[in-house]
């Protein structure tokens, strides 16, 4: 029986060609990837979803029953701060999941050893880098954060000094915001989408990894964007369809409860969904963050051949590892034909 060949990474590909590799390599895999995502990654998701769920009950319920600036309102808000903070935390080790189950498979089906694929042994090659792929994750998503903060804090500052009513230095600030803040954020984003895979492959430290980003990216930074930009679109169309429950379920809220509830004494609606419906709720909202968490998969792989395809085109890695290869096995063909008598 024939094996199939292992799916070519390392390949210099022009961008329609990124395109047909991205859904080839989905189509070859998606069985094996979407069995990992739900076996490791699939706890977290509900996890998260079932949290998210009881988070804006919770919400809503001491939007009902308390008064701002109470003691007691206080109360509920450290709560729902603490729950946030923890939800935070088990959306950041889900993501880390998914990137780091995407990176891991790519990078055995490099070496064909998806064939007779095990989610166990995916497991164990995760595990003895469990620490890497939390810090890819880290850094691939606190560093736009840092790059926004200062901005933040300024606008913060002038807002809590100056009031409102100081409209010209907020409109200057949200004017730095979307012309500096946000273009670095999006260089800076788009540069460190090669960040995850190339330490796996290449088994290289955070800075100089950092540094290696920036020397790839240079020169084929808009092709780069071009990229996953569309890609980025389709995910986002795909992606929507995971919402439609959730979206049928708030339209049916709206028709038939809202317009029928009570008003507390803050003027609140007095919202009683009824537990089917809170279950059904939580269901929908563990299949919308479910979908779109393991759709970032798509990305990651996007990610992973743009990464390879830039290695290619200033490096020619690939290419020379065939010429070797070539050379090595003409090598090997002219000593077995001197070993030949006729």
């Amino acid at each position: 029986m024939a094996t199939s060949q292992p799916f070519e990474f390392r390949r210099s590909r022009d961008f329609g060609e990124s395109f047909s590799a991205l859904f080839e390599f989905l189509r070859q895999n998606w069985k094996n990837l979407s069995k990992s995502l739900v076996l490791i990654a699939a706890p977290l998701i509900l996890i998260l979803g079932v949290g998210g769920g009881f988070l804006i009950s919770e919400i809503f319920s001491t939007l009902q029953k308390t008064t701002f600036g109470m003691p007691d309102f206080t109360q509920h808000i450290a709560v729902i701060g603490f729950e946030v903070f923890v939800l935070g935390i088990i959306y950041f080790l889900t993501g880390a999941a998914v990137l780091a189950i995407t990176c891991e498979y790519i990078h055995l089906s490099m070496n064909g050893e998806t064939e007779q694929f095990d989610v166990s042994f995916l497991w164990a090659k995760i595990s003895s880098r469990f620490w890497w792929h939390i810090s890819n994750f880290f850094v691939i998503n606190v560093v736009g954060f840092l790059i926004m903060l200062p901005f933040m804090i300024i606008l913060g500052g002038i807002v809590g000094l100056g009031g409102i009513g100081n409209i010209e230095a907020i409109i200057i600030t949200y004017m730095m915001i979307i012309f500096i803040g946000i273009p670095i954020t999006v260089y800076i984003g788009t540069m460190l989408s090669l960040f995850p895979m190339m330490r796996i492959t290449e088994n290289i430290g955070v800075m100089a990894g950092i540094k290696r980003c920036f020397f790839l990216i240079k020169n084929n930074f808009w092709v780069t964007f071009g990229y996953y930009f569309v890609v980025g679109l389709i995910q986002s169309v795909v992606g929507s369809f995971f919402m439609i429950p959730f979206y049928i379920l708030y339209v049916i809220a709206i028709i038939t409860i809202i317009p029928q509830a009570a008003q507390s004494e803050t003027g609140m609606p007095m919202l009683n969904f009824g537990f089917g419906f809170q279950i059904a709720f939580t269901v929908a909202g563990v299949l919308a963050i479910g979908g779109s968490l393991l759709l970032n998969s798509m990305t990651i792989t996007a990610h992973a051949i743009q990464y390879f395809n830039l290695v290619e085109r200033k490096e020619g890695v690939g290419t020379m590892a065939k010429l070797d290869l070539l050379g090595s096995t003409e090598n090997t063909a002219e000593t077995d034909d001197s070993g030949e008598e006729y």
